[in-house]
């Protein structure tokens, strides 16, 4: 038998390791579960980003602006359909209808820029001599956190964590063809 006085016997790790099993776990969930729920938005976002930049490249090449025609829908329609059908793949992602589609108008020797009204086409022939047009796109959405936390009234309502976060994207192609943004 061992005296009382001499207690030198060595650490069990086994006992250890479970004994800390619940703190260390407590402490990777708190530090993942943030990090996961950033991750997702942020998936969430480039992929609202990527429709919003395809909306655009597609409505730049259309035929006419504002009006369907025997070749193919306007850009406005085509705006609106392509939004919708970018964004139908990915869960958590919300278009607010309407998508804004605008003509952008830049004159080559001074630099100025033009920016039509929402859905409007241009009021005569476009000038290709002197300016440049290009489609801007700007969608509205939501996106929502991977996981709703309910607070009950505690912080009220906090974007990206107890509702959806609300986002607003813009993007600008050159038209293909200018000839038709008057009609």
């Amino acid at each position: 038998m061992r005296s009382a006085g001499n207690q030198s016997h060595p650490r069990r790790q086994r006992g250890t390791t479970m004994s800390e099993m619940p703190v260390a776990l407590w402490l990777i969930v708190l530090m993942c579960f943030p990090l996961l729920i950033v991750a997702t938005s942020s998936l969430r976002f480039g992929f609202f980003w990527n429709a919003a930049r395809e909306t655009a490249m597609q409505a730049a090449k259309c035929q006419t602006f504002q009006n369907d025609s025997s070749v193919g829908i306007s850009a406005v329609n085509t705006a609106d359909l392509w939004a919708t059908k970018a964004t139908a793949s990915f869960p958590g992602i919300t278009v607010v209808p309407p998508v804004n589609v605008y003509i952008v108008q830049t004159n080559v020797i001074s630099g100025a820029t033009t920016k039509n009204a929402n859905r409007q086409k241009l009021a005569a022939a476009a000038d290709t001599d002197n300016n440049i047009y290009d489609i801007q796109v700007e969608i509205n959405g939501l996106i929502e956190p991977l996981v709703r936390v309910p607070m009950a009234g505690i912080a009220g309502p906090i974007p990206g964590i107890t509702e959806p976060f609300p986002i607003v994207v813009r993007s600008q192609y050159t038209a293909e063809v200018p000839q038709g943004l008057n009609k």
